[in-house]
């Protein structure tokens, strides 16, 4: 690599890389793994002065639905990540 690579500094970007072998518990998280969470949309439901209706619990589980959607989509590609 050059002269001034030494071996713990090979080390070091191999476990952040993730290519070391072992456990890739130490392996950076590239933000494409987080797209999900980056790219969520603003809550839609709105606060409420009285009772909810039903238009509000739906708008409430959807917003829920794609929050959840999201981590799992992350934790999907990490868990992916981690099993190389």
């Amino acid at each position: 690599m050059g002269p001034n690579f030494d071996v713990r500094m090979q080390e070091k970007l191999e476990v952040l890389d993730g290519s070391r072998a072992g456990p890739k518990d130490q392996a950076a998280v590239r933000l494409s793994d987080l797209e999900q969470l980056l790219s969520l949309a603003e809550v839609k439901t709105a606060g409420l002065t009285t009772s909810p209706t039903a238009a509000d619990f739906n708008s409430l589980l959807d917003d829920l639905k794609a929050i959840s959607n999201a981590v799992r989509a992350v934790g999907n590609a990490l868990r992916q990540r981690r099993s190389r």
